[in-house]
């Protein structure tokens, strides 16, 4: 059952990220890496586990892009209208008071992802058009897709200046000087949804306005969830190239977790964990913490949390919750997660907002207010103005 499951679930993942909407989304042996496979005659190190049982409410809701500012109270994700012109808007939500907040974007546009950075000053996002329901006009509003960039409060909206093409899940270098994105290079042909292959990590240099892949291009199946772990180091998740697929089971237990280099040539392997299956939605604090998604042989599918020093725990829920994202408390209080609705329904990705606190052990699932009901945060545009991104002033690094 616990196999059948798990096979399931790769094979939504997959399709999940190779779908146009949805984008799902380390230090190296002193958390358990391991480049060469296990072999069954080798020792598995042990996981400790707790059962903490958890079934959440559908929450019906089409949300994504997770994240959490580093005073952990705020998080930010974006919602897309199930009905209409499926736009999406960005979010903040206060858990500690349960008031939600709607930025007050400029309206014509789809806000598909949005993170904060690293110390909370910004918010990075993508954004297209919104467009017909042709496939040429989808193509159309793909290839004009634009970064942006805003304070926290709504402040100073502008547009970065990078080459057209599809762009990505942004996420920021932990002193905000550089922004990372996913750049797709191929849609696939059409059909009743758009597709996207051949992703590859980019990076913009706000001090010098020039960007650049962060390191080779690989032409990885998907992209996924990402974060800087240092300067020149990002933590990702994802599938690929097609050509490799076959060996990720046999040779790396179906792990999606990555890590790369800035500068980095060859492909980078899939992370191993001894006694970990089907790892992915890495995520780390500022300890150093790692948590990810995966199964181990006695529990199942668990959130599992890997120290520093190699240390384990982990909180099995049962079968009735499954994340579509998986993000830390930057101070390593608890972890936030979007899950799935039950059944899951990779097309249209409802599903809900939950927290683990790792104090008390304890899932919880948010009441999320009304999109209606959201308070307006006034966004105000930059002295650069809203230029069309593909030339523009000169964009300081400097914090505000």
């Amino acid at each position: 059952m616990k196999r059948h499951q798990s096979r399931l679930l790769v094979i939504a993942s997959v399709l999940g990220m190779l779908l146009l909407v949805p984008l799902s989304w380390l230090l190296a042996f002193p958390h358990g890496f391991s480049k060469p496979p296990v072999k069954p005659d080798e020792w598995v190190q042990e996981t400790p586990t707790i059962r903490t049982p958890f079934s959440p409410p559908n929450g019906g809701r089409e949300i994504r892009s997770l994240s959490v500012h580093p005073e952990g109270n705020d998080w930010l994700f974006v919602e897309c209208a199930r009905t209409g012109d499926n736009r999406c808007d960005v979010m903040r939500y206060q858990w500690k008071t349960g008031k939600l907040y709607r930025y007050g974007l400029p309206t014509g546009y789809t806000y598909p992802y949005a993170h904060y950075s690293p110390r909370g000053n910004y918010i990075v996002m993508s954004r297209r058009r919104i467009s017909g329901h042709s496939d040429d006009e989808q193509r159309r509003s793909l290839d004009a897709m634009q970064i942006l960039l805003m304070r926290s409060d709504g402040g100073g909206l502008e547009v970065l200046p990078l080459a057209r093409g599809n762009k990505l899940s942004p996420f920021m270098s932990r002193d905000e000087s550089r922004i990372a994105f996913w750049r797709t290079g191929r849609i696939l042909p059409p059909g009743q949804r758009l597709g996207l292959l051949d992703f590859d990590i980019w990076e913009f240099d706000r001090a010098h306005a020039t960007e650049r892949p962060f390191a080779g291009i690989f032409k990885f199946v998907s992209g996924g969830q990402a974060q800087y772990l240092s300067g020149d180091e990002i933590l990702f998740r994802t599938f690929g190239p097609a050509g490799h697929l076959w060996s990720y089971e046999p040779l790396y237990g179906g792990s999606r977790i990555h890590r790369m280099r800035r500068g980095d040539t060859r492909l980078p392997e899939p992370h191993v964990f001894s006694g970990i299956k089907y790892a992915e939605m890495p995520t780390m604090d500022r300890a150093g913490n790692l948590y990810l998604w995966g199964q181990t042989p006695r529990y199942g599918l668990s959130v599992i949390r890997i120290e520093p020093g190699g240390q384990r725990r982990a909180w099995q829920p049962g079968v009735r919750f499954v994340p579509q994202e998986l993000i830390c408390d930057p101070a390593g209080t608890y972890l936030a997660t979007i899950y799935w609705d039950q059944p899951m329904d990779v097309t249209n990705r409802p599903g809900g907002l939950a927290m683990l606190d790792i104090a008390t052990d304890t899932w919880t699932a948010i009441a999320l207010p009304l999109w209606r009901d959201a308070e307006t945060i006034p966004v105000s545009t930059s002295a650069c103005g809203m230029h069309n991104g593909a030339q523009g002033c000169s964009i300081n690094s400097r914090s505000d």
